[in-house]
Order: C-alpha cells, then structure tokens, then sequence
C-alpha cells in the first residue's frame, strides 16, 4: 500500500528526515528526498542540526552517499557527512565485540539475559548499514540476577556508575574511549501502574546472528515482547516531563524503531498473542496512545492494524499515571512537539480570553 508523503508545513529539512526515519519504501518517496535534497532553498544548517538532534547523522550520509550526491551537496558538508558514517559504522564494530564478550561472561554466570533495543535494532531493522546511532549496549535481565550481574560486570572490568543498572569500561580504542552498558530489569518503570512480567518476556529468547562474526549469536526477544518493550520504553518518554527536563525525551529514530518492527514482524504481530498479552497486562491504552501519535505523525495506519482503534484513551492514562501527557499538556501535536528546539525552555502561553 503507498503512504501518504508527509505535506511540507515543517519545512524541506524536516520532511526529509522523516522519510528517513519512517524508512523509504518506493520510488516516488526516494525521489522527493531526491528533489529536497536538490533544492536551492534547503537550508543546510537546519537539516544538520536536527539530523543530529534525532541521532540520525549517519542515517542522512548513508543516503546522501548511496544517491551518488558527491558532486551536488556542499563538498565541506559531504566530507563530514562521509567521516560521520565511517566513524558510526566503526562504534558500531566495537559495540558488537564488546556485546558478545559481555553477553559470554553473564551466560557463563548462568543468568538468563537478552539484548535489547540499537545492538538488536541495527542489523535486523537498519540492514547493518552503520546507520543506527548509539549511545550504549543494553540488556534485559530478571530482577533475582541483579547482584550476580553487578559481580559479573565487575569482573569484566566494568564500574557501575548508576546503582547498580548502568556500568562503563574504558577502553583503547580510537575514537571509542569508554563503553557504556545499561542494564534493565523491568520492561516498564519504577512505579509505572502497569507492568509486564520480564521472566514471562525473558521465556524462549530467539538467537540472533552477529554481523561480522561467523557462527556468533546473541539471545533477543521474542517479536512480540521487543514491540512491547520498545512501544512501553517510547511511551514513557513521549508521557513523563522529566525526560524531557532530562534530555532524554522521543525523538523520530524511537519512532523509526517501531514502524520497522512492526514492518518486519507484521505476521506475528497479528495473529491473537499480542493483543491477548496487552489485555492481560492492561497496557493496551499505552500502547495505542503512541500508535496513534505515531499514526497521525509519520501516516502510518498500525493502529487499525494492530486492532487497537478502540483503546489510547488519554483520560483514562492520565488516571493510571496520575499526570497528564507532556504532548497535551503544550497543545503541540507529536509532530510539532518533535520538531521543535525548545521542548522544556518555555511553557507555551495559555490562549488569551475573548473579551481581554
């Protein structure tokens, strides 16, 4: 089926970017961010900074680079646009060593784990291409294994620096001097009203191959529990004002993830299990919330996919979170509020009163 293209009420800069990060799926879509890219009034600065608000850099050299656009962009621009990706592609290297060589050490301790979210996401969902940033390496376990991981981190020459959930190693290695892994036991929050069981996500992993590395694997999700962390860890981002005040608030790649997930898993994604789980464990509004955000953002139609219309209700979410949704708190729209600088500078005003 062909979407929609995004109108251009944002700006060049901004409808090419969200191409990007919905991913482009014919011709008619490559060839507008083509013409955008080509355009005279495209404002170079603008697509740079918020490529690199939403980490998609290297994402937009990728492009530009496989399109042939050497001798169309700015040649200082290009240069930098090629030294972006050859350095994301070789972080990328050293965080699939460093990914296997952690995960070997927790399976050796016995702990039952899976890797998570941009070391899963860059090769199933991004092609292995190099053109998924990322921060850290993350994993999953169950919360009994919490003292047994912080040991076994230790002696893989980690620090914790965050209780015990986050660690770092520094390391030799030009351009990547210090390693961060990030470990989660909880597919939700601290006090999140709903919660979906992590040894009941942790059951029957399935094994994913290591690019580059013959014969080498790493235990992942199943489908249906790495949408559903994905689509919960994005919801309380996009829900609670303090990752906006934190700096870690949604941005299009969180978005990207889901619509490739749901791309790629679409089969089991529909077929009873996942809207029984979501029943179950009552996170159906949370996760509709951010499809229709996603939905009405990106035109996408998963909502209606994923038998989801019916649910999302923002009233009955501000109930269970006991805090209205950042997003309409501001009166923006998810578009809006992503393509916007100041998210968290200055409250929008209230509308004047007729008569004042």
């Amino acid at each position: 089926m062909t979407r929609p293209l995004p109108d251009q009420s944002l700006g060049p800069e901004w409808t090419i970017l969200e191409l990007l990060a919905r991913g482009i799926v014919d011709d008619a879509e490559q060839q507008t961010v083509r013409d955008l890219l080509l355009s005279q009034t495209l404002d170079w600065g603008e697509l740079l900074e918020q490529a690199l608000r939403h980490k998609m850099l290297p994402m937009l050299a990728h492009h530009i680079i496989s399109e042939g656009l050497r001798f169309d962009v700015p040649m200082s621009i290009y240069l930098h646009l090629e030294s972006a990706l050859e350095w994301n592609r070789s972080q990328i290297d050293v965080f699939r060593r460093e990914t296997v060589r952690v995960a070997q050490g927790l399976a050796g301790h016995g702990i039952h784990f899976v890797v998570t979210k941009g070391m899963t996401f860059e090769s199933t969902l991004y092609g292995s291409l190099g053109t998924r940033h990322m921060n850290d390496i993350d994993f999953m376990i169950a919360p009994p294994d919490r003292e047994a991981v912080m040991s076994g981190m230790q002696e893989l020459g980690f620090r914790p620096f965050f209780g015990w959930a986050k660690d770092a190693r520094e390391i030799d290695q030009p351009g990547t001097r210090i390693i961060n892994i990030d470990i989660a036991n909880s597919l939700t929050w601290t006090k999140s009203p709903f919660d979906v069981p992590v040894e009941e996500a942790l059951a029957n992993p399935v094994e994913q191959p290591v690019p580059n590395m013959p014969g080498v694997s790493i235990p992942c999700f199943r489908p249906v529990y790495q949408f559903l962390f994905t689509v919960l860890h994005l919801f309380r981002e996009a829900w609670l004002q303090k990752f906006v005040d934190f700096g870690t608030d949604v941005g299009l790649m969180k978005f990207g993830d889901v619509i490739r997930l749901i791309d790629r898993d679409r089969y089991e994604l529909t077929d009873g299990e996942l809207l029984r789980i979501m029943q179950t464990r009552r996170v159906t509004d949370a996760v509709a919330w951010v499809l229709r955000h996603m939905d009405e953002t990106f035109q996408t139609r998963t909502q209606e996919l994923l038998a989801l219309e019916k649910y999302g209700d923002e009233k009955l979410l501000a109930s269970q979170m006991q805090s209205s949704a950042y997003v309409g708190a501001w009166g923006q729209s998810m578009r809006e509020r992503l393509q916007s600088k100041t998210r968290g500078a200055v409250r929008l005003a209230e509308p004047a009163h007729r008569g004042s």
